[in-house]
């Protein structure tokens, strides 16, 4: 029987960017494969770029399309994958009542998340790297719900990290609360949704789950499209041959992401790979200043700085008890 991931430090690789592959990229660290940490970071690197181009042309595409429009293209290829690699797996797309449940909480969470994270990505009104930035605390959600959701114990370096963390929001979020508090606002309730998302997950894989995970994430991602679809109706336009072309850019840049970040998964640690997801928050960044001459504020390269470092300090906390839980396993 396989399980669904619980490790929480996985939330980094998903944090910049809609959860649309979190089930599937989660259940791969314990598909058996050899460990090849070396690949697993450079796949992982992949990963995210691919996602921080992602993130640029859906603000590129929100020119020519509704974001509604938008997000559809990406959740559809979702679960165009997810079909793809559970028919590949041979995996069983059943589940029993009380995974249905759960799995029904974790794909709305989830694309309420993915409702946030388009419109904000979209949505001019705020820079690109800071949107991803603010999508990028899901992981201090996580840390703060665990106690109370998981019975998972605190420590004083979660509260740390959560001021570091929120003081990083402050800085990015604070000059643009006049113009586009909301939307800030909006950004920041995605990342809760995520949070909710992976603590959904969690409870699944705690549960000894006989939903396999591929059920799992092909579940969120025709949740997900036809929350997107219908969302498009009302303002759907048709886009001209570039909008198209970006559209199915943002789409395979996203279903590509998620193969290569599935495949990092499988290579190594999660701890150590969901720390290096905090690379397509930089990367989002640097393409936002290079395609869209979003140069940052020192403000806001601060504030971005501290986000990921209360993230990463979370992912080495994580990687530290798992040594230490893999030292007891051993004796």
């Amino acid at each position: 029987m396989r399980h669904v991931s619980t490790s929480s430090s996985s939330q980094g690789a998903v944090a910049a960017h809609p959860p649309g592959a979190s089930a599937i990229v989660l259940a791969a660290e314990h598909e058996g494969r050899g460990s090849n940490p070396t690949a697993g970071v450079l796949w992982m690197i992949l990963a995210q770029a691919l996602f921080a181009a992602m993130n640029v042309l859906v603000r590129v595409s929100s020119e020519h399309a509704p974001w509604p429009e938008v997000a559809a293209s990406r959740t559809l290829v979702g679960a165009a994958t997810a079909l793809g690699v559970a028919f590949v797996r041979r995996a069983p797309l059943s589940m029993g009542r009380n995974d249905r449940r759960l799995t029904w909480a974790r794909s709305l969470c989830g694309t309420g998340a993915m409702l946030c994270g388009f419109y904000t990505l979209g949505t001019p009104q705020i820079a690109l790297g800071d949107a991803v930035t603010l999508g990028a605390t899901s992981p201090i959600f996580v840390a703060i719900l665990a106690p109370r959701m998981l019975g998972e114990r605190s420590s004083p370096r979660l509260w740390l990290a959560t001021v570091l963390a929120f003081a990083g929001v402050a800085l990015v979020a604070a000059p643009k609360l006049a113009i586009a508090g909301e939307v800030a606002l909006i950004a920041t309730l995605g990342a809760v949704f995520s949070a909710f998302a992976m603590i959904w997950l969690r409870r699944i894989g705690a549960g000894g789950t006989r939903a396999s995970p591929e059920s799992i994430a092909l579940h969120f991602s025709l949740v997900a499209s036809a929350a997107m679809i219908a969302l498009s109706i009302p303002v759907w336009r048709t886009p001209d041959a570039l909008g198209f072309v970006l559209l199915i850019g943002t789409g395979l840049a996203g279903g590509l992401a998620q193969l290569a970040m599935t495949r990092a998964y499988a290579l190594d640690s999660a701890a150590r790979i969901g720390a290096i997801g905090y690379v397509g928050v930089v990367l989002s960044h640097v393409l936002a200043a290079a395609w869209l001459g979003e140069i940052p504020s020192a403000r806001q390269l601060l504030g971005t700085a501290l986000v990921m470092a209360a993230g990463l300090w979370l992912a080495s906390q994580a990687l530290r008890d798992a040594r230490q839980l893999a030292r007891r396993s051993a004796r």
